[in-house]
Formats: structure tokens, sequence, C-alpha cells
């Protein structure tokens, strides 16, 4: 049972972190699931206090990617 609860509270962390998550129906708890969702969200900054992203801050061009 312990291990189905740590499996399932690690789903939402993944998901945030850009992960795919496929678990077992058998693995998953719905409950252990929301909670740490919650927890997730609460780490999270909120959108109103976050800082527009910084010209310098974007993904570069292509070919800035390039190499000579």
């Amino acid at each position: 049972m312990e291990q189905k609860r740590l499996a399932t509270r690690a789903i939402p962390a993944l998901l945030v972190a850009g992960y795919k998550v496929n678990i077992d129906p058998d693995l998953f708890d719905e409950a252990a699931y929301q909670q740490a969702a919650r927890e997730v969200r609460a780490r999270q900054p909120r959108a109103a206090t976050r800082s527009p992203a910084s010209p310098a801050a974007s993904p570069p061009t292509a070919a800035a990617r390039r190499t000579p």
C-alpha cells in the first residue's frame, strides 16, 4: 500500500517537470494524487507575481543553434 501511495504522489511533480507518466491502474491512488497535486500547486509561484520573460531568456533562434 505504501508503494502505491509513493508512486502516485510522484506523478504531479513529474508532470510539472515535463515528463509523460504512465502508471499501472493498480498502482494509482486517487486521494494521494489529489493531495500531491495540491502540494505541487501550492509550491509554484503565482502567475501574477512572476515577471515576464526578458528577451534574453527566450530560446535561441535556429541560426544561433547552428554549429560552425
